[in-house]
């Protein structure tokens, strides 16, 4: 019944998924030392520096509208992460929902909308109406936490000024870390469950979530969408903020990973199977026969998973 609950979601949705990206021809990817061999326990335990935050620092939640037009309550809300820096960010929740359940906390891709494109939006929606408390955020640099960084938000500018900039990406990687662990002492304080607090991501998003999945033991799973080590049109970045060497410290939790055989983000070969194969059991790997659009009739399933891992 759950699963025919879900496809029904899905079915109804309005929007519509966006065009596959060009099959032309892309550079490749870099390879780096931590694809054939991540850093050793004690080099990852130094990491732990880089995205340890003060727990006792008040979130401070700041509520900015509530809509429940739809029959799902959509909360703008901002809070705060670390001292001086506030994520703002949508809850969504069923009206009427009490008792403890589980929660999802959402990270987009790299997109000037942020939490407010059409993905997101319709992924709060989507996983609030089965039965999950989402807490979908901004990234730093994106929707409403730009800073003037990124302004056409054209790939090459994100690479030039961000994702190519080794300092640069590694600080906007460990805020990441220590945002998302924000988000999940915020959804606990909610009304989530937090042993059944999950995290899905897409596009950048996974590639952050394997490092934020293997960086917060709380996370009970971790799915990711399109992910891989490199995109296109990357070049370099620190081990501390290398997707490879966290991706296989995500076990003994479920991880559930999806990816397009067409993908010219995060190519096939070079990027998302090179990754792929540091992920640990148990996992649940799906290969779509497309590009990097967002795969919109896979949440169903995705939602199942959720519900049976974080049980």
């Amino acid at each position: 019944m759950r699963a025919l609950k879900l496809m029904a979601l899905a079915a109804a949705a309005a929007s519509c998924v966006p065009p596959r990206v060009s099959n032309a021809q892309a550079p490749r990817v870099p390879g780096d030392q931590w694809l054939t061999k991540p850093v050793d326990d004690r080099t990852f335990a130094s990491f732990k520096a880089f995205y340890q935050y003060d727990a006792s620092l008040p979130l401070d939640v700041k509520v900015l509208d509530t809509d429940s037009s739809t029959g799902i309550v959509n909360q703008h809300l901002t809070f705060q992460s670390t001292a001086g820096v506030r994520v703002t960010a949508r809850m969504y929740s069923q009206v009427g929902s009490a008792g403890v359940g589980p929660g999802l906390i959402l990270v987009h891709g790299g997109s000037l909308p942020g939490k407010d494109g059409a993905e997101p939006r319709f992924l709060g929606d989507f996983f609030a109406r089965a039965g999950f408390r989402v807490l979908a955020i901004d990234l730093l640099y994106y929707g409403e936490r730009n800073t003037g960084l990124l302004t056409t938000f054209a790939d090459a500018e994100k690479h030039d000024n961000l994702y190519n900039q080794k300092a640069t990406y590694l600080a906007f990687v460990m805020q990441t870390i220590k945002d998302v662990g924000r988000s999940f002492d915020l959804l606990a304080s909610a009304g989530a469950d937090p042993k059944r607090i999950g995290y899905l991501g897409g596009s950048r998003g996974g590639v952050l979530g394997a490092i934020a999945g293997g960086a917060d033991k709380r996370i009970a799973a971790v799915a990711l969408v399109h992910p891989g080590h490199f995109d296109y049109l990357e070049k370099d970045h620190e081990a501390a903020a290398c997707p490879a060497n966290y991706i296989g410290r995500i076990a003994p939790r479920p991880l559930f990973i999806i990816n397009g055989d067409a993908d010219m983000i995060m190519l096939k070969h070079e990027s998302a199977l090179p990754l792929q194969r540091l992920a640990r059991e148990p996992k649940e790997i799906v290969w779509l026969t497309s590009g990097h659009a967002f795969p919109r009739d896979e949440m169903p399933r995705l939602a199942s998973w959720f519900h049976a891992k974080m049980r």
